[in-house]
């Protein structure tokens, strides 16, 4: 990096500190977890030690296509050969390991994926191919509506979609007494921004089943800053009429 602007910003939020429960303690090694600077320098290292080795190093020596997509730290390989990609997996790890940087074990798996798994996996007395998680979407195998080709089916992760709802349930909890309105446009936001980004191809059901429990929730505490039963489901229609939320809609389309 040469520009001096993002080298002092770089500098000042590794010497930024932590702050946790209203303590403030000095950090002086590594970046907070989650913090903003985490995706650049990860960027930025990798680029360097994994994408241009990849791609100078260890692609000529593969058989067929090969792919590398990576977002931050996160990355999947994908290999004609299963041998290229059992290589990869060993050559891998000792070039990170040269840069003093380790894999998850427990993220880290060589599985077949593509138009011929499902016949390998019925071949070897699985119902469905293995499927993998990347980016908040567990990836499967399937086809076309007629059948004939293959495509890639995304679904939200369930215990992503299932922690979502638990955070959205919480900030309701805690601020069921502000104002309906207020209450009814957040909530309408808080479903755009999720359809933003897991409204993608094939993931229709998923997005749908999160606004309905988003209603179902937004029902059960809104009839709760009254008395028991006050809110009856008929109100509660007459209210969305009033508030109308976004209806659930693909945004991207990959296929």
């Amino acid at each position: 990096v040469a520009d001096k602007r993002v080298l002092r910003y770089i500098r000042r939020f590794l010497k930024a500190g932590i702050q946790e429960d209203g303590v403030y303690r000095a950090s002086d090694r590594g970046t907070p977890q989650g913090g903003v600077i985490s995706p650049l320098l990860a960027n930025l290292y990798l680029h360097y030690t994994l994408d241009l080795w990849f791609q100078r190093r260890f692609q000529p020596g593969c058989t067929g296509s090969v792919r590398l997509i990576r977002y931050a730290d996160d990355y999947v390989a994908c290999f004609k050969r299963e041998a290229d990609a059992k290589r990869f997996r060993i050559e891998m790890e000792k070039r990170l390991g040269l840069f003093g940087l380790e894999i998850a074990p427990e993220k880290t798996r060589i599985l077949a994926f593509g138009p011929m798994a499902q016949q390998w996996a019925k071949e070897q007395g699985r119902r469905k191919a293995e499927t993998f998680d990347f980016l908040g979407f567990t990836h499967y195998c399937t086809t076309s509506r007629n059948g004939k080709w293959f495509r890639v089916g995304r679904k939200t992760i369930s215990r992503r979609l299932s922690a979502k709802l638990k955070v959205f349930k919480e900030w309701l909890r805690a601020n069921r007494t502000l104002p309906t309105a207020e209450i009814m446009r957040t909530t309408a936001n808080k479903l755009r921004g999720h359809y933003a980004y897991y409204g993608v191809s094939g993931n229709s059901r998923s997005i749908s089943n999160f606004a309905y429990q988003v209603e179902l929730i937004l029902f059960k505490w809104l009839g709760r800053r009254g008395k028991r039963g006050s809110l009856k489901f008929e109100k509660f229609r007459l209210l969305r009429q009033r508030f109308p939320l976004p209806p659930p809609r693909i945004q991207v389309n990959l296929w």
